[in-house]
């Protein structure tokens, strides 16, 4: 993998890792400030991902919280649709939400990166904490929020 992809991959790690940590923090600030600085920063995973002599891309970092932080009843309302009934975002487990989350605000906020790029890590994601039945759940809710996406591109989350 090259050093750009590997960048991207502990970008969206971190960024996961930020959102759930907001659950318990609740400063925005704060948290991207640890995790930038790498101050109790630990990636675990299955994979043979080598971060050791990775950077971690603070632009996309900021740009994909701040996102979050702005639009984030809007991304929650847009995966609540692609719940079947008896789902609530409640019952997510909050690393998975998270990981929701974070793909949501890349499909929107970097519309050319490839669709196939963005599921398929955070799949990945997915299946570092969870079984195949969590990763194929955020599978489908990823394909559907793509899908209305590419059909209304022009849908802004912010109006």
């Amino acid at each position: 993998m090259k050093n750009n992809s590997l960048s991207k991959s502990l970008t969206r790690y971190a960024a996961i890792q930020a959102l759930y940590n907001l659950d318990y923090s609740k400063n925005l600030n704060e948290v991207k400030k640890n995790l930038t600085s790498n101050k109790g920063f630990f990636v675990d995973s299955n994979y043979e991902l080598n971060f050791k002599k990775t950077k971690m891309n603070k632009v996309f970092f900021s740009d994909i919280l701040n996102y979050i932080e702005k639009e984030k009843d809007k991304i929650d309302e847009l995966i609540k649709s692609y719940l079947v009934s008896e789902w609530r975002l409640d019952r997510i487990p909050k690393v998975q939400l998270a990981i929701l989350r974070v793909a949501v605000a890349e499909m929107i906020i970097y519309p050319k990166t490839s669709i196939g790029v963005i599921i398929s890590e955070y799949i990945m994601f997915t299946e570092c904490f969870y079984t195949e039945k969590e990763f194929s759940f955020t599978n489908a809710i990823l394909e559907k929020i793509y899908n209305k996406l590419k059909e209304y591109p022009k849908l802004k989350l912010n109006e």
